[in-house]
């Protein structure tokens, strides 16, 4: 008998041939469940995307699976504090008291996950007073850029979600922040497609990898040495409509008074 079950996964699909990237990425999954098969992928709210499975095998359960990798929309009623949740950086640096994570809460009414920015001063800059703007293009935010997110309070009355990075997540940023290699995070195009951006622009030999972050939502990580605002002054007629922000040692500097470290801050001069 033939079925059909939709999921609405935690990837969102806004640019031209997001969807078909994400069929792509979800085929090692659908691959093992024999006569189930994606018959399409469609931006629902807030382009989440909806994935609809169709087939006479065990669709249900390549479902499970899908959600289990990638997560899926939810109620407000659903989100309990101390829930892990990944999400995307959403209208950054519109509010001056912090940086808001759409985690995929679309009902009774959409609730985005609240990091204050004394979190974020404590999680990222060492306690510093520092606002939203220094710390957020400091640390490459970019819009829809992904976070792991732990919640730390839910008002369901209220309608609001406060959340915090998780451990791994400030971590990973600390450490990034620390290490000797400029970055280029860029929103709005996937893997293969920033590959051939660099590519075009003649200094794809100055990048030391690109990490994945989201479906569309990427670190290019350059070689030790290498400027990222050189960089991008030539790669960027090959990024439209993405976008993007730079980490580097001298941004820290001008924006925090140092560089940010897993150990504490680093002072430089």
């Amino acid at each position: 008998m033939l079925k059909v079950v939709d999921v609405t996964v935690l990837e969102k699909v806004y640019r031209k041939g997001a969807e078909e990237s994400l069929v792509t990425l979800l085929s090692d999954i659908v691959s093992r469940y024999e006569d189930v098969k994606i018959d399409e992928v469609q931006p629902s709210f807030r382009k989440w995307a909806r994935v609809r499975l169709k087939g006479e095998g065990d669709v249900e359960s390549c479902a499970s699976e899908i959600v289990a990798e990638y997560d899926e929309v939810r109620t407000l009623p659903e989100v309990e504090e101390g829930d892990v949740i990944y999400g995307k950086i959403i209208d950054l640096f519109k509010v001056g008291y912090g940086v808001y994570v759409d985690i995929g809460v679309v009902g009774p009414q959409v609730t985005d996950a609240l990091i204050p920015l004394y979190t974020l001063r404590e999680q990222l800059a060492h306690g510093v007073k520092a606002s939203v703007r220094d710390i957020g293009r400091s640390f490459g935010f970019v819009e829809n850029l992904p976070l792991e997110v732990e919640i730390v309070e839910v008002d369901r009355e209220g309608g609001e979600i406060e959340a915090r990075l998780t451990e791994d997540q400030a971590y990973y940023l600390l450490e990034m922040a620390a290490d000797p290699y400029d970055r280029i995070m860029v929103s709005g195009m996937t893997r293969k497609g920033l590959q051939r951006a660099f590519k075009r622009a003649g200094v794809a030999r100055f990048v030391r990898r690109i990490e994945r972050w989201g479906l569309l939502e990427n670190e290019v990580i350059l070689d030790e040495g290498v400027d990222a605002p050189g960089i991008l002054a030539k790669v960027g007629p090959y990024l439209p409509g993405c976008d993007v922000e730079l980490v580097y040692d001298d941004k820290f500097i001008e924006r925090l008074g140092f560089i940010p470290s897993p150990e504490g801050p680093i002072h430089v001069g």
